[in-house]
């Protein structure tokens, strides 16, 4: 049954497009990020404002220009996002430094000793955990330097880096290797058409959960379908510019360091507030494209965390200003970025009891979680810093929407992000109080998630999903057929194996949540179901028709995409990049005979067509397509049952 949109918030027919604004703190210590959609209204009375530009309103949120890009310069802010550098340091951990394996390398080994130190008879007890001990750690040491000194050589002294680029804007409509294959899934009318259908139904309040003799929890194709895309599109950061803003502050304190001590005490307030105006403009622009296309899907994005590390995976926010819900997303890993390669390639795991239970993936937990593994002085919080936008958030969704109900609560992303948002998920079924009362956690779609924790981990995390046994909230671990990041770590993820095998054991590691799995095209049914390891089995009802009618302004926001589509392809430089090309890649693109070699003149298809079967299926688009099969099965067989009924009927009518 399709369900009618609530009105949430009286509509202006002179009011558009809601104007918002939203403050919150970061992981890069203090700093506040603005953003802001600009009313119609806004530009009529841009001369009789309340408060000049730059200035702050009485609810305290930083205004706008009438472009919508947030006056920076703002002597009242106190240049806090320096201040906090100058303090806290950069947020960039010890493995963003030159040859970050190092560091690796040496936990690895570190891990390795003191396995068999504490703990020498399970070359006995377990002989082929302690093989795999020993093997896996310097292969896996010994590859990722190599891969690293490979990509380092390909990128930086070949300048693959500028081949890449050009690559991207010529055939890939400037999205990352992530998307680049197949643009369309976040360009296209279908997909915003989609989003914009769905978002509805993310408002809605969960429904109650009866006791009865079966479990029943429900999946929505459509919100698991959004979710992939919102996981794809948060790929799209432009990662150089995050660099670029802190190289310049790093850049300007050392040129101050140079100076004598009585200068640096002299750099004016004037300065300091040009150079923060810079920073925040860099980092507001790098995640422009995101903003962009969210916008035409009816959404606002605003990034939150850094995570510990620099243009590394990161967190951000999408909400709508009409429908009362906020989803989390986390980005996960960019196929060229050495430092993500790291936390996912981290096979030890740390004691998590501190915000969660048993034990979990270290890369994963010390990238989300305060903890002294980069320095006793290291107070770095992304959990803090998400906990503090999505309340922030959701007050001000409160206040907008002239509601008291709480804030319906999401989270989602794909492959390391899928990990971090388990971890997050984790943490708020362990402790939902930290929400407050404006939010209420709901369902996490985690697209391609290897595993996080250990077999003490998954028995809690499924104990706290049945406290108290009505609770609605259910992590949907989504799989695609062959998809290799999926199964990783290597573990028995067995209740069975869990009780005997200890908490040192290679292989000790265990599945959360309810599985999702897409099956091969030959397969009868396009989805199968099964629960983790030590969650109860649940039947699943698929629902296909949460998809409302398409809202009011459903057309002009594509309109708008379009626009914003035809406006990002004009200012795409080609000549530049090509001309920042190293001779030996002009040499190619020159050669009109290698153009015939390739599918349509792309070399996209070409490198996409080198991905393994296991590698191909942990693309975002693969997800969607599988998804999009199940859609239409389940339509159909949805619509036979509806004739079957109606034939049944008509018979019984006969009689």
């Amino acid at each position: 049954m399709k369900q009618q949109q609530p009105l949430y918030a009286k509509e202006d027919p002179n009011h558009t497009h809601h104007s918002h604004h939203h403050h919150h703190d970061n992981s890069y210590g203090g700093h506040s990020r603005t953003s802001s959609t600009v009313t119609n209204a806004s530009k009529k009375s841009n001369g009789s404002q309340n408060h000049k530009l730059g200035e702050k309103n009485e609810s305290g949120h930083v205004t706008t220009s009438v472009s919508g890009i947030p006056i920076f310069i703002d002597k009242k802010q106190g240049h806090s996002l320096l201040r906090s550098l100058r303090q806290q340091g950069i947020p960039e951990p010890g493995r963003s430094r030159s040859w970050p394996y190092l560091g690796y390398m040496v936990n690895g080994f570190k891990n390795l000793f003191l396995t068999f130190y504490f703990n020498w008879t399970m070359l006995f007890t377990a002989p082929i955990s302690s093989a795999a001990l020993i093997l896996v750690y310097p292969t896996s040491v010994t590859f990722l330097v190599l891969f690293e000194m490979g990509l380092k050589l390909f990128m930086e002294t070949w300048k693959g880096a500028e081949v890449v680029r050009y690559i991207s804007l010529k055939y890939g409509q400037g999205f990352g290797a992530i998307n680049w294959g197949a643009p369309e899934l976040l360009l296209s009318d279908s997909s915003a058409q989609l989003v914009q259908r769905t978002l509805p139904a993310l408002g809605l309040p969960a429904t109650p959960i009866s006791v009865s003799g079966c479990r029943r929890r429900t999946f929505d194709l459509s919100i698991a379908q959004t979710f992939v895309l919102l996981s794809s599109l948060i790929y799209e950061r432009d990662v150089k510019k995050v660099r670029d803003a802190f190289d310049l502050y790093t850049s300007t304190r050392n040129a101050a360091k140079a100076e004598s001590s009585s200068k640096y005490q002299a750099l004016n307030a004037q300065a300091e507030g040009i150079i923060e105006s810079k920073m925040k403009e860099l980092l507001w622009e790098s995640e422009a494209r995101i903003r962009q296309i969210a916008e035409s899907w009816g959404l606002h994005f605003a990034g939150v965390s850094e995570l510990k590390s620099l243009g590394g995976p990161f967190c951000g926010i999408f909400w709508s200003e009409t429908v009362p819900f906020i989803i989390v997303a986390f980005k996960g890993t960019t196929p060229t970025n050495y430092e993500e390669f790291l936390v996912d390639a981290t096979f030890q795991r740390t004691d998590a009891r501190s915000f969660l239970f048993g034990c979990v993936h270290a890369g994963f937990f010390e990238s989300l979680f305060a903890t002294s593994s980069f320095g006793d002085q290291d107070v770095r919080d992304p959990y803090g810093a998400i906990l503090a936008a999505v309340r922030s958030k959701a007050e001000q969704l409160q206040e907008k929407l002239g509601t008291n109900e709480p804030i319906q609560l999401w989270i989602t992303g794909h492959s390391l992000g899928a990990s971090l948002s388990s971890l997050l998920f984790a943490r708020w079924l362990k402790c939902p109080s930290d929400l407050g009362r404006r939010l209420v956690l709901r369902d996490a779609y985690v697209i391609g998630t290897p595993a996080v924790g250990d077999s003490d981990f998954a028995s809690t995390f499924a104990s706290h999903a049945n406290q108290p046994v009505t609770r609605a909230s259910t992590l949907f671990r989504i799989i695609n057929k062959s998809d290799i990041f999926s199964r990783l770590p290597p573990g028995y993820d067995s209740r069975t194996c869990g009780r005997f095998m200890s908490e040192s054991d290679f292989f000790n590691y265990s599945h959360v949540g309810h599985a999702v799995q897409i099956t091969p095209k030959w397969h009868s049914k396009p989805l199968k179901f099964f629960p983790s390891s030590y969650e109860a089995p649940t039947q699943l009802n698929i629902m296909t028709n949460t998809l409302s009618d398409s809202s009011s302004n459903g057309s002009h926001q594509v309109a708008v995409h379009k626009k914003l589509i035809k406006q990002q392809e004009q200012q795409q430089h080609m000549d530049e990049q090509q001309a920042m090309l190293p001779n030996w890649a002009k040499l190619f693109i020159y050669k009109p005979w290698l153009q015939n070699y390739l599918p349509n003149g792309n070399p996209i298809y070409f490198i996409e067509k080198l991905y393994p079967f296991f590698i191909k299926d942990h693309i975002p688009k693969q997800y969607f397509d599988g998804l999009q099969r199940a859609r239409v099965y389940y339509e159909n067989e949805e619509s036979e049952l509806m004739d079957r009924q109606n034939q049944i009927i008509t018979e019984s009518l006969k009689l």
